[in-house]
């Protein structure tokens, strides 16, 4: 006489952030921050901080808290993620290209912009930008405005997702995510159904140094791991924003 046999039990769960890889997911709000310590007093870096959240996944999955703590305002229906537009701050950078020897510079509200931009253009509102030039005063008015507007709402896109692996107290992974540098994927982002770059776990998932805790990532909230804890020093080695061979492919 046998036992009974629970070989066969498949499980059910769906875990509730979204991982690094390639994902459709919408953007819920974007937000921006200054750097209180950054690299040059005199040359402001910035965070670009973007809340994705996938399609619903059936009344079978039970997301994120919409407001962490407070159960009554209703739980995602997708999963969720906060992520950066970089691994890296963004600043002004401006030098002589080593390869071409051409004179290069690449202000940070260019990147910011060119960045809104392109999120704007795949929502439907490519005229927002030069419609409102000179009404904000500050990023983050800006970076409320279209919040507020609900341009983005239910907007849908395909992404390619980096991240630094680090690993929980119950010793489960987590991640630390953002955009891949342009090095490393030419399309991070598109209009659903459109090409973007293949997630490549080699190229885009990186292991932390100390592989350390991350404590704020076990209460609910994803804010970002200490720049020790990352697998790459900030170092002008890897840094994108520091990077000129970039303009000689450019050129």
């Amino acid at each position: 006489m046998s036992g009974i046999s629970t070989k066969n039990i498949t499980s059910t769960f769906v875990p509730r952030d979204i991982k690094p890889g390639n994902v459709v997911a919408k953007i819920n709000s974007l937000s921006i921050e200054e750097s209180k310590t950054p690299k040059d007093p005199k040359n402001p870096e910035y965070k670009i901080w973007i809340d994705l959240e996938t399609k619903p996944l059936g009344t079978d999955f039970v997301g994120h808290d919409k407001v962490f703590g407070d159960p009554t305002k209703g739980k995602s229906l997708g999963q969720v993620k906060r992520i950066q537009f970089s691994n890296w701050p963004i600043r002004t950078n401006e030098g002589i290209a080593k390869v071409s020897g051409k004179p290069y510079k690449i202000k940070a509200s260019e990147t910011i912009l060119d960045f809104l931009q392109k999120v704007l253009k795949i929502a439907g509102h490519e005229n927002y930008l030069t419609e409102n030039d000179g009404k904000f005063n500050t990023w983050t008015e800006m970076f409320s405005a279209i919040n507020r507007a609900g341009m983005l709402k239910d907007k849908y896109f395909s992404w390619c997702l980096a991240g630094t692996e680090s690993v929980n107290a119950a010793n489960y992974p987590v991640y630390y995510m953002y955009l891949p540098d342009r090095r490393d994927a030419a399309t991070p982002f598109a209009k659903e159904g459109e090409l973007v770059t293949t997630f490549n776990a080699t190229v885009h998932l990186k292991k932390s140094l100390t592989l350390s805790e991350n404590a704020s990532l076990n209460n609910g909230t994803d804010e970002e791991i200490a720049d020790d804890d990352l697998l790459t020093p900030m170092d002008n080695t890897n840094d994108p924003f520091d990077d000129d061979s970039l303009f000689d492919l450019e050129d």
